[in-house]
């Protein structure tokens, strides 16, 4: 097993999925970080390995940290019969850029993982909200690095040096 960690930027909006009166949250874990259950993470890349036929016996292998790290906001999505009414979510907005890691399995290479997220991103998402239209949660893969992620855990915000070029293993568009 290799740790890598993988740099997305958001094209659709993430929105969170814990119902509240005033607005819906994303899921944290116990130190109030943002976390992405490995369920959401396992069904995406499934699709996405069914979309480009190829990567199926890698998918179950592969195993992403809970954590993913980014700068949450407010979102307001629209719905109602004409569109006119809104209800608010806590979640990743259009360019937000996030960091998650993952271990993927030795006999996968860098370069295999980085096209299955690539096709992730573009044709399926992930999304703790709307997932299952694919409406939400795509995203543009960034950079795939060796190693675990650069993020301060207690605030979730990028480390200073977060450039996108030190360590960068490849994922350019």
């Amino acid at each position: 097993m290799a740790e890598v960690t993988a740099v997305i930027q958001f094209t659709r909006p993430c929105l969170g999925n814990v119902r509240r009166p005033d607005f819906d949250r994303m899921q944290r874990d116990q130190d109030d970080v943002v976390i992405f259950m490995a369920t959401w993470w396992r069904s995406a890349f499934l699709k996405a390995a069914k979309a480009i036929n190829r990567y199926y016996d890698h998918v179950d292998k592969i195993h992403p940290a809970l954590q993913v790290y980014g700068k949450v906001s407010r979102i307001k999505r629209r719905y109602g019969k004409d569109a006119n009414q809104f209800k608010a979510h806590e979640g990743f907005d259009t360019g937000t850029i996030v960091e998650a890691s993952f271990l993927i399995p030795a006999n996968m290479s860098i370069d295999e993982f980085i096209e299955l997220m690539r096709a992730t991103g573009l044709y399926i998402g992930v999304s703790p909200y709307g997932w299952k239209t694919g409406a939400y949660g795509h995203f543009k893969l960034l950079e795939v690095r060796k190693g675990g992620s650069r993020n301060n855990t207690k605030s979730g915000q990028p480390a200073p040096d977060h450039s996108g070029n030190s360590g960068c293993v490849g994922a350019g568009a």
